[in-house]
């Protein structure tokens, strides 16, 4: 098949060629051509003719499987289209598994072109499995007639996994299970049961599972542990060599209530040539994580700390986080300092860094620092530390104002602290607005260090790590300029500028936080890179990531790279090095993220549940955060928590969303929703498996067919009236 002169061949012609004659060798030839089609090695035509296949009709990619079946398949090449493949043509592969693609033939391929509007995409089916990223999965434990299986948690893989020798774990049980082979896709998929995570309702084993089904291991190596517990607790003279002695300057830390770890400090005095001095103290993990140990590169196998809503999964050993590297008050520790010279008017007019040790000399919360903000009694503060932030707050403001007019965005993104009780349950559920003017105050003073430190890497002109984030692309502008003026907003935003006048517009209106979401999702997202193209949402020309070394490890090689500058020795990273290191952190970065989300949505989820099988369904007040053809998505904001009305569940009037989806009209043309519009709705479902929550509108009634499901009412075209469905094709039996 591989000549340059070969045509396609039926099998008789292809075993004429071969010269078999033999009928067993034909029928062996015979099977050996279906297993050879198996592979995705040859292809068969039409009219049962073979050749190799075409290649130029083929694609790789990573499956990201669809909530309702089948998948696309995404290719790393920005420029080549995503293929659809339909459940029956997965073939073997498994979610996030990167496999070869054939797309269907050209015609059909002219007739998806032809129906994009309609949303089609261009379709194919899997030949085969290059790269298999699932080798386990977590799931519950359940028992057949005959035998034992487990189903996924995960809802994106679509199949049950057979095991055997489990008659010693119970059901119901949340298991760890490690994936055999799967190499024919008519046979079950099988596995063994590695690890017993406990039962699935018991405290904790919620996020257990999840973190073990994402492949994150929470507890650290042996290796990893011991080298932790080898570094010596106090600092050795060794250490302090080439360091500038801080500590007799008066220096503090402000974090949350729920810290463990205090990775920057700061501290605030007249600078000798006016002005006034801003020091910002960075942990130096990096004195003590070398390259190439064990806690490097168990460091960099997570990339950063990952923060659940019942623990903190750790990037570094507890040994280095809360006690040798954190900066707690009354120790001396080593950190990476920048010293920022700073107007009165809060202009920055030069900067520093250096390695420095120091003894911080008072540990405060936001919470705290907020109450002497606001003028309140009871703060607890010392009052040589009061002094310091009445200069420091008012001067922090103004940076913050001169940021802001700058072309920086203000982004105040709501959150919601969940507490839960020693069962694991939600206790409470606040949002978390309070301590605001704190928390800016340590955010700028970060911000004035991320962007010193950038600009040295840029000035000494070396490969480095940069936090880079790109202006939204034409089409993202469009959708969010649609978006806003569907909220009555009008502005069609093209720059920063604009976006800030969008802020203010919407600001202590109802659509606020509708307004912002509008924007947010329009935005490209915030990555790691060895390119410097500036952060469009700080307005910042230069910009890293260098004061959270103990949480994230891209920060752990800038203070690397830094060290190496400030000593004046030969870069130790290539380009390539730091271009590996930062695809892997924006990976890590974005799987915390999806974890952290999961967790939260996985609580407030089973306590809405709680209230539904309680009887406590009162109604909330929400707002419509987004329009889906069948239905509309809603959000409460003391929660955060989503779900959908669906327009099926409207049986008043017949809803449908515009082209647009920014309004919902009834059959008459009539607006009855738009985008942003406050709704009062009650619960209707909770399915705390697939993570989905159904919201209907109080007063609207809920009657079921005898099977259970919402017989759905559509429009009569004839009478212009709503009408059941019946069923097609029934005539009246004469009599």
């Amino acid at each position: 098949m591989k000549q340059p002169d070969y045509l396609p061949m039926k099998q008789h012609e292809l075993a004429q060629a071969l010269g078999i004659e033999d009928k067993e060798k034909r029928r062996s030839m015979r099977h050996q051509l279906y297993e050879l089609e198996d592979r995705g090695t040859i292809v068969r035509l039409r009219k049962n003719r073979w050749s190799l296949p075409n290649r130029e009709n083929r694609m790789t990619g990573v499956v990201k499987m669809l909530p309702k079946g089948g998948a696309v398949i995404i290719s790393d090449d920005p420029d080549v289209e995503e293929v659809f493949v339909g459940a029956r043509n997965l073939g073997l592969a498994f979610p996030n598994d990167i496999v070869e693609v054939e797309r269907y033939h050209s015609a059909y391929g002219e007739r998806s072109d032809s129906s994009k509007a309609n949303g089609r995409r261009s379709e194919g089916r899997v030949t085969g499995v290059i790269e298999r990223r699932m080798l386990e999965m977590v799931g519950t434990l359940k028992k057949a007639r005959y035998h034992y299986f487990v189903t996924a948690d995960d809802p994106n893989f679509p199949h049950s996994v057979r095991v055997s020798d489990c008659e010693h774990i119970e059901k119901n049980h949340k298991v760890l299970v490690r994936l055999d082979p799967w190499t024919d896709p008519y046979q079950a998929i099988t596995g063994i049961i590695v690890d017993d995570l406990g039962e699935a309702s018991a405290p904790g084993v919620d996020v257990d599972s999840m973190l073990r089904g994402a492949g994150i291991e929470e507890a650290f190596p042996d290796r990893v542990i011991a080298e932790a517990e080898a570094i010596p607790k106090e600092i050795p003279l060794s250490m302090m060599e080439g360091r500038r002695d801080l500590r007799k300057e008066v220096i503090f830390t402000i974090d949350p209530d729920t810290a463990r770890d205090f990775d920057d400090a700061i501290s605030l005095e007249p600078h000798p040539d006016g002005g006034w001095q801003l020091g910002v103290h960075i942990a130096d993990v990096s004195a003590y994580v070398k390259p190439g140990s064990a806690l490097d590169t168990e460091g960099y196998k997570r990339g950063n700390s990952i923060y659940l809503v019942d623990r903190v999964v750790m990037m570094l050993p507890t040994e280095l986080t809360t006690q040798i590297c954190s900066l707690n008050p009354n120790e001396d520790h080593l950190t990476h300092s920048a010293y920022i010279h700073l107007s009165d008017n809060g202009e920055r007019l030069g900067y520093e860094t250096f390695p420095a040790v120091i003894h911080s000399q008072c540990r405060m919360t936001y919470k705290q620092v907020q109450k002497h903000i606001d003028g309140e009694e009871g703060h607890q503060i010392p009052t040589f530390i009061q002094e310091r932030l009445n200069n420091l707050y008012p001067l922090i403001r103004k940076v913050r104002r001169n940021r802001i007019q700058q072309g920086s965005l203000e982004i105040n993104t709501p959150d919601v602290e969940i507490k839960l009780n020693e069962r694991g349950e939600v206790e409470s559920m606040i949002p978390r607005s309070a301590a605001k003017e704190a928390y800016q105050l340590i955010e700028d003073c970060m911000l004035l260090a991320n962007r010193a430190v950038a600009e040295k890497l840029m000035e000494a002109d070396r490969p480095a790590l940069y936090r880079i984030h790109e202006e939204p692309d034409e089409e993202q502008w469009n959708k969010m300029a649609m978006e806003l003026n569907a909220l009555g907003i009008p502005v069609l935003p093209r720059s920063r500028k604009e976006l800030n006048e969008a802020f203010a517009l919407a600001e202590g209106t109802p659509t606020e936080y509708t307004a912002l979401l509008a924007i947010l999702r329009n935005f490209k997202r915030a990555e790691y890179a060895a390119r410097q193209v500036g952060h469009f949402g700080l307005a910042f020309e230069d910009y890293t990531h260098f004061t959270s070394p103990i949480r994230r490890y891209p920060d752990l090689v800038v203070h690397r790279l830094l060290k190496s500058i400030e000593k004046n020795s030969p870069p130790k990273l290539s380009k390539e090095n730091i271009e590996e290191i930062a695809a892997h952190c924006t990976e890590t970065e974005k799987k915390a993220d999806e974890l952290e989300k999961k967790s939260t949505e996985k609580k407030r989820l089973d306590y809405y549940n709680g209230l539904l099988k309680a009887g406590k369904n009162s109604t909330f007040n929400g707002f419509i955060v987004g329009i889906k053809k069948r239905g509309m998505v809603i959000e409460l904001p003391d929660s955060l928590q989503r779900g959908m009305v669906a327009f099926a569940s409207i049986r008043s009037e017949w809803l449908e969303a515009d082209d647009t989806l920014t309004e919902v009209a009834n059959r008459e043309g009539t607006t009855r929703y738009r985008l942003g519009d406050p709704l009062e709705v009650m619960i209707a479902k909770v399915d705390t498996e697939r993570a989905l929550l159904d919201f209907m509108i109080p007063g609207e009634p809920q009657k079921r067919t005898r099977h259970g499901r919402k017989p759905r009412i559509e429009p009569d075209l004839r009478s212009g009236k709503a009408k059941s469905p019946t069923k097609k094709g029934r005539r009246r039996r004469k009599r």
